[in-house]
């Protein structure tokens, strides 16, 4: 599979080299974000030290790539110092590249940056979630991409928490075929720990794996290298904090990037312990294309999934309000399987808890026959009892995804929700055809009681599923977009 389903990778943000195939160099730098709503947001909201990481696809040269890295802002416009990491699923690399750079942030938010370095130029538009976290997408003729920058408000030297990391990880294996794993695993000194690996469809469950990690350069940059006995995979990683790192693979013929949690140590060991309502968000490719997939579920504490429904969009055809059932096991280090039980066929899941109210998951297989099915994601806990006016303020928009027949298509904004249902605001987006930036929008929304409802942002319509009154997912119901994306509470 040669492009990757850009909300696979939702949680990154991404860089080109023109060494490694990308393209930059005939890419005009647009004028600096302007108007849109006042939510105080300013260049001295980006101010310090951000971690950054990404992953995309460059259709000039048919390849996907990825980069982390780390820059220095100055809370004036500038970039003064930086480091990045970027890899293609050619063989390309270009590691511990310096860059710097300049910035500018709007009232609302929505900003733009300019990251230059001995192998281009990047160009990205963003919006900030705080002034510790932002999402992206890459403004280029020939990139697709989204991502995300975290602050790192102390520099950290290592991560040396006694506590397991929850890692995921997407990419391609060596032949790039789809690849997903999750897992935990143990970093303060040798690696120790577990992970589940669904490699083209093949799941191998709870392999264990064994390592070591190094610090090699400034703002705790360091490597990790672990192996299982599919094989070993050696990483660049770059802590955000000791409870966050990001990360992607150096090896040349296994295409990997992902991310890693602390795990706390609240979780749950037990079924009874593991309960409550929650939002299920995956995405991945099956045997007939791109799969998204969005919906709702109560763990209801004896093992069993009640009150479940989600919308999926699988290759252009949607499925709205699909009913499902099934049932889940825990066990005592946070590690649980479930069946989603629908009405002809049943897909199995793991997840890896980061805390009772948060996991990654992916998936481990189908009943269908000839199906294979490879989707990592998230499971959130979910606040039910709110209502339309709960969800009210300034809010940070992130949508992107696969426009049928056409392409890539990603987008950033910033939305006011009136608390009655309305929506207004300023986006950025890129499509295959042009960069549209600045574009005035409005949307609908509306809360139901099981946080599922119907609306639009701008001309995309949506199903909206509300997590609490910071957090709603958004999937579109459209076939022609398999589109995911959220509104974050500003």
């Amino acid at each position: 599979m040669r492009k990757i389903l850009l909300t696979l990778v939702s949680f990154v943000g991404l860089s080109v080299l023109v060494a490694c195939g990308g393209d930059s160099s005939h890419t005009s730098v647009p004028p600096a974000p302007s108007t849109g709503n006042n939510a105080g947001f300013s260049n001295s909201s980006l101010k310090g030290t951000y971690v950054f990481s990404a992953s995309g696809f460059n259709s000039s040269s048919n390849y996907n790539y990825a980069v982390v890295g780390v820059f220095i802002a100055d809370g004036a416009g500038n970039i003064s110092s930086g480091t990045r990491d970027t890899v293609n699923d050619n063989g390309g690399q270009s590691l511990s590249e310096p860059i710097t750079g300049t910035y500018s942030v709007n009232q609302d938010g929505r900003g733009q940056a300019v990251l230059n370095g001995n192998s281009g130029q990047v160009i990205y538009r963003f919006v900030m979630q705080s002034t510790t976290s932002a999402k992206l997408f890459q403004i280029s003729n020939t990139s697709d991409a989204v991502g995300r920058i975290l602050g790192v408000p102390v520099v950290t030297p290592a991560l040396i928490s006694a506590a397991p990391y929850i890692v995921r990880l997407d990419g391609e294996d060596t032949k790039k075929n789809p690849y997903g794993a999750i897992g935990a695993l143990t970093m303060n000194g040798p690696v120790a720990g577990t992970i589940d690996e669904n490699d083209a469809g093949t799941f191998s469950p709870q392999l264990t794996a064994t390592g070591t990690t190094t610090t090699t350069g400034p703002n705790g940059r360091g490597t990790l290298t672990f192996t299982t006995s599919t094989g070993t995979h050696n990483f660049i990683y770059y802590p955000v904090t000791s409870s966050h790192f990001e990360m992607i693979s150096t090896d040349k013929n296994f295409f990997l990037f992902g991310y890693g949690d602390q795990q706390t140590a609240l979780i749950a060991a037990s079924p009874a312990a593991f309960g409550g309502d929650q939002v299920l968000n995956l995405a991945g490719y099956s045997t007939n294309g791109a799969i998204v997939e969005t919906g709702r579920l109560t763990l209801d504490g004896a093992g069993n999934l009640t009150n479940a429904i989600e919308d999926y969009n699988e290759a252009g055809f949607f499925f709205p309000s699909v009913a499902f059932a099934g049932t889940y096991t825990v066990g005592a280090n946070g590690r649980w399987a479930a069946n989603l039980v629908y009405s002809t066929s049943t897909l199995s899941v793991v997840g890896w808890q980061v805390s009772t109210s948060q996991s990654v998951v992916l998936t481990t297989g189908s009943t269908i026959a000839n199906y294979s099915v490879l989707e990592t994601g998230t499971l959130r806990a979910q606040t039910l009892g709110l209502t339309t006016a709960s969800i009210s303020g300034e809010f940070a928009e992130d949508l992107s995804g696969i426009f049928v027949g056409t392409g890539n298509v990603e987008s950033t904004g910033n939305f006011l929700a009136d608390g009655a249902g309305n929506l207004s605001g300023t986006f950025d987006s890129q499509t295959p055809f042009a960069d549209n930036t600045d574009v005035s929008q409005t949307g609908l929304y509306s809360v139901l009681a099981n946080g599922r409802s119907a609306g639009t942002v701008g001309s995309v319509p949506v199903v909206f599923y509300t997590v609490n009154a910071d957090t709603v997912y958004m999937i579109s119901s459209d076939p022609n977009r398999l589109y995911q994306g959220k509104l974050e509470k500003q």
